[in-house]
């Protein structure tokens, strides 16, 4: 009975789709809308009519290229669930076969097959090996190379792994993935940035890689919101469903062709573009809840009345009669409750692809909409991308991007004292109120501190970028293999910052005149470049040559006005300030890079690799005695696989050695070092002169010029091994390097009597890294089952081993109001490293208390260890306590697919490093810092010491700390901040196509997914992971904005 054929005239009208029930036969129908398009709607037959075509049965054999049997290769009639897998000597049998059918024959490592059936009833089948992972064409600096051919380091991932893990940054996806690469959420606030860092600390400056967006450089510094802690990552406009490919250059042969910026190493992004063929229409979309993955515990009511009072009493002062009767105080008020919430986020991204032979083209738009766990907090993003690509003959072709990106974001202050959201909510009162009114005249309250959940409804901390960026290439071919490429890029971006705070008086906190901040920051950032590329092979030799010339300008321009004192707060503009409490600054920079490079790649036999580049790049940021740069590097590798004499290890798949080392620069220095500053016009420059003693406007130096400034060198070794097993199912990959940073900048001590306030800053410190990075990955085919495993392992050490002078370099305080620098940076030691005081338990009585040691001690006070020897507590008993470098960085990934199911376990963690809590500062000493009275504390202050219980890991609870328990920096404050997290769990599943009742939409995918499920580690504070752009001041918890637990459930369409 042939359905189709019988209701093949059947026409529709209002392209209402027609459904015949008919239950006695249980038919699937099809027709067909000759009109428009083809409809199918399954009928069931019932199954005596098709037994009599479902009795064949077809048996084979299935061989590889050696005629070898290949065991448990899959069988499968295309579009059933009818299969088999071969056995032990390759052959197989299925039955209940039709004619016509097709059957589809795969094995991992080979090429995948389709073979319509004949009328004969055995097949003999050979499988070619997929040499597709070896032949895989990789994105390097200025063009592409076979994989095969890598001798630098270099990490690729392709779109579907990025997309595994739905985020709104494509750094989060990276976390993980690749080794080498330590990614760090440096906040949990929306649209929030990573913190990336390449092979550890290469300087005590700036460490971030260099971005490239299609052959683009791209700035990704973090966007600040004015007024707030919060920071909005500046490669949050590049939607991650836009991109096609990442590749990581990590080593110097990799990387050198970029010069004098990529010693921190390079980040290549290739996005989407157009493809040959009919309109494909993408649609994916997403919607998340986010919590706090753990909430500290405080004090309640009851319990901040009882310890309240046992300070009061341990420091003689007056006791709070409003605390006399602790347990009528019941709980009171869960601050931490009442600033957080729970999130929303939804995001949209819609695509459409095409063209034909001569002519391709995309277009992409996104919205993303994110309230962050914390209130009045939230970021928005509108992006779009157009790519367009043209061939108007056979030698010339041209092609075009343009991306546009608008972001939008509210944050809020979170760890600073007084005005901190998180801090506030941290000590205000647990028996206060939301909106209690505090009594002025009442003196144990806090000082000066604001209410956390008033102030964040009633300051207005806002960003806006708008962004706009893309470039456009001309490429002739001269002759075969012989390419000219012309390349400009363009970059444009305005940011708008606003902050406004209105006159308020609150209790104790006051805020007399409502006050304005508006800033704005404009740049723009052309590129040109040429280059002129050969490739061509010639019998056994395979050459490559690129050489080129870039030139790259930017521009940025800062005005800042501020105004204070409002009639009408509704008026919120500068002007609407009074003219006497009105201020404007602003700043101009320029920054220009012109370069030449070169690159040559040789290949003998696919087994002798060769690879060498050069690039001179003069930068503005030099001094002029030293303008120009010259970075070389060069790299061999060995096919060894590809030798007669590993013919028969057949289990090695591939194996190839490589080396390298070269030379790169860092001229991420800032502008105009080399120049002199001066300032004029200050009251403490002006002079009385002449006989009328008239004042004369003065000018001093602030710092000095340095006309011999130059980039900061970095020298890369590179030993690596490429290898694959078993028919590409094993993979491995390990890498050793050593990388030397020489003339990092530094800046020298200044006396008093030099005449200026800094001293300039000169080329004079060295760095040293030693790391190695292990990658391993197995894939497996088991009938319906594809899965896969994949982890890596990191370590790296550093070393400072110069400072020019020999001084160390001290951090910047970790609390504004008590001076306790926790870092130091010197020779022989790690940058950065933590040092203070060991703590050596409490003293359980007086007695026990050496005063000549430390004079101001009493029992329940910390013990410090007397390191020289010299029965006095000085400096030089401070010593290393801890170091914020982990010791290894790790990451997992598992994979499954099953019938339409597919599975995503990633999971994060670093082991060896510490954590400076300085959190501790504000939630444990119950004494209000920023001004006067005793504030909430954790629930770990339970466990003080008090007289007789033998504690002896948290001092006595005392009002004014003469012994320092808290004003030190000691291992008090130190704690392990290794951790493990289970990064992300995904569950798809594809709706198989013969349910989908319409050809219009081709494939649909649904998914649910929870990020950031578990965090395994023991560290007290709010989350382990902790980050800082600045090496010196790196590891330190002062209590930010949490990563929170995303519930998320999505949907991918195509169309």
């Amino acid at each position: 009975m042939n359905i189709n054929k019988q209701l093949k005239d059947i026409k529709l009208q209002n392209k209402l789709k027609l459904l015949l029930l008919l239950s006695f036969t249980n038919l699937y129908l099809s027709y067909a809308n000759p009109a428009e398009s083809l409809y199918t709607h399954r009928l069931n037959l019932d199954k005596e009519s098709i037994t009599n075509q479902q009795n064949r049965k077809i048996t084979g054999k299935i061989v590889d290229s050696n005629g070898e049997a290949i065991i448990g290769a899959n069988i499968i009639v295309k579009e059933s669930n009818n299969g088999t897998v071969t056995d032990i000597n390759g052959e197989f049998a299925i039955e209940n076969i039709n004619d016509n059918d097709i059957i589809q024959i795969s094995y991992i490592g080979y090429i995948k097959q389709e073979i319509k059936l004949q009328s004969k009833s055995h097949y003999e089948i050979k499988l070619i090996s997929d040499n597709q992972n070896l032949e895989e064409v990789v994105v390097v600096g200025y063009g592409t190379q076979r994989k095969k051919e890598l001798t630098g380091s270099v990490t690729s991932l392709k779109s579907d792994e990025i997309i595994k893990i739905a985020t709104n940054s494509f750094t989060n996806s990276l976390q993980g993935k690749i080794p080498g690469v330590q990614i760090s959420q440096s906040s949990g606030a929306p649209g929030a940035g990573s913190s990336v860092r390449i092979r550890g600390v290469g300087t005590t400056g700036a460490n971030e890689p260099l971005y490239v967006i299609d052959g683009l450089p791209i700035g990704g510094s973090n966007m600040s919101i004015s007024g707030s802690s919060d920071n909005i990552s500046g490669l949050s406009i590049v939607n991650p469903n836009d991109i096609e490919s990442i590749e990581v250059l990590k080593d110097a042969a990799a990387a050198a062709i970029y010069g004098a910026r990529a010693a921190n190493g390079v980040i290549l992004i290739t996005t989407k573009r157009g493809s040959e063929g009919l309109a494909k229409i993408n649609y994916n979309s997403y919607i998340a809840l986010e919590e706090l993955w753990k909430k500290p515990d405080f004090l309640n009511a009851r319990e901040f009345a009882t310890l309240a009072n046992e300070l009061f009493a341990n420091s003689n002062m007056e006791a709070n009669p409003e605390f006399s009767n602790p347990e009528s105080l019941g709980k009171g008020t869960d601050w931490i409750d009442a600033i957080f919430q729970t999130g929303f986020t939804q995001n949209h991204d819609l695509s459409v692809s095409g063209g034909t032979k001569n002519t391709k083209a995309s277009l992409s738009l996104g919205y993303l909409d994110q309230d962050g766990t914390m209130i009045e907090t939230w970021y928005k993003r509108y992006t779009g991308r157009l790519t367009l690509d043209l061939v108007a003959n056979n030698y010339l072709k041209f092609g075009s991007s343009l991306a546009f990106t608008n972001t939008q974001a509210k944050g809020q202050r979170n760890n600073e004292l007084r005005v901190g959201i998180f801090n506030l909510a941290q000590q205000m009162y647990p028996n206060l109120g939301i909106n209690d009114v505090i009594d002025g005249s009442t003196a144990y309250y806090t000082s000066q501190a604001d209410n956390p959940v008033l102030r964040a409804k009633s300051i207005d901390n806002r960003m806006e970028n708008l962004r706009l960026y893309g470039n456009s290439f001309a490429e002739l071919e001269i002759f075969k293999g012989l390419k000219l490429r012309s390349t400009i890029g363009l970059d444009s971006y305005n940011t708008k910052n606003t902050s406004w705070e209105p006159k308020v008086q609150r209790g104790h906190y006051r805020n007399l005149q409502a006050r304005l901040t508006d800033q704005n920051n404009r740049g723009f950032n052309w590129v040109l470049e040429n280059t002129l590329s050969y490739s061509g092979v010639f019998d056994k030799h395979r050459i490559s040559a690129l050489v080129g010339q870039t030139a790259q300008k930017n521009r940025q321009d800062y005005l800042s006005s501020v105004g204070k004192e409002y009639i009408n707060e509704t008026i919120q503009v500068i002007d609407g300030s009074k003219s006497s409490e009105r201020t404007t600054s602003g700043t101009k920079s320029e920054y220009t890079l012109a370069s030449y490079l070169g690159r040559i790649n040789y290949s003998l036999n696919d087994r002798y690799l060769f690879s060498l580049s050069i690039r001179r790049d003069g930068s503005s940021n030099f001094g002029p005695n030293n303008k120009w740069g010259v970075f070389p590097s060069t790299s061999i590798g060995w096919n060894i696989s590809e030798e007669e004499f590993m013919k028969n290890l057949k289990f090695i798949y591939s194996l190839k050695l490589r080396g390298s080392w070269g030379q790169l620069g860092n001229d991420n220095i800032g502008a105009f070092g080399y120049y002199s500053t001066v300032r004029i016009g200050n009251n403490a420059d002006n002079y009385i002169l002449g006989k009328n003693q008239g004042l004369i406007t003065g000018a001093s130096i602030l710092r000095p010029g340095n006309p011999d400034l130059k980039w900061e060198a970095s020298e890369q070794l590179n030993i690596g091994m490429d290898a694959s097993f078993f028919n590409g199912k094993l993979t491995a990959n390990v890498d050793y390097y050593v990388k030397e940073t020489k003339d990092m900048l530094i800046s020298l001590p200044v006396s008093f009597e030099a005449g200026f306030q800094s001293a300039p800053s000169i080329n004079g410190g060295s760095i040293s890294n030693k790391g190695l990075e292990l990658t391993m990955g197995f894939r497996e085919k088991i009938g319906d089952l594809n899965w896969s495993i994949s982890g890596n392992l990191s370590s790296v050490s550093n070393k400072v081993t110069s400072l020019g002078i020999g001084l160390p370099i001290t951090g910047s305080s970790v609390s504004s109001y008590i001076s306790l620098p926790a870092t130091y940076t010197e020779v022989g030691e790690e940058v950065g490293y933590f040092k203070g005081y060991i703590v050596d338990g409490i003293y359980q009585s007086d007695s026990d208390v050496d005063l000549e040691f430390q004079p101001n001690a009493k029992a329940g006070d910390f013990k410090f260890r007397d390191i020289n020897n010299d029965g006095v507590l000085t400096d030089e008993d401070k010593t290393k306590i801890g170091s914020p470098w982990p010791n290894f960085t790790y990451g997992a990934n598992i994979d499954l697919e099953y019938k339409g199911f597919d599975f995503n376990l990633s999971i994060t963690g670093v082991s060896g490093n510490d954590i400076f809590n300085a959190n501790k500062i504000n939630t444990y000493p119950m004494k209000y810092f920023g001004g006067s009275g005793v504030v909430n504390a954790s629930k770990n202050i339970l466990n003080r010491w008090t007289p007789g219980s033998g504690r002896n890991e948290i001092p006595r609870l005392i009002y004014n700390d003469a012994n320092g328990n808290y004003g030190n920096s000691s291992t008090f404050y130190v704690e392990d901040g290794s951790f493990m997290r289970i990064r992300n769990i995904t569950l798809g599943y594809t709706i198989p196509k013969n349910i989908i009742t319409t050809q219009i939409v081709t494939s649909c995918r649904l998914y649910i997914s929870v990020q950031n499920l578990f965090t395994f580690t023991n560290y007290s504070g709010f989350d382990p992971e902790v980050s800082s752009s600045n090496p010196i001041n790196s590891g330190i918890d002062d209590g930010v904005y949490p990563v929170p637990r995303t519930f998320l459930a999505g949907i991918n369409l195509s169309f």
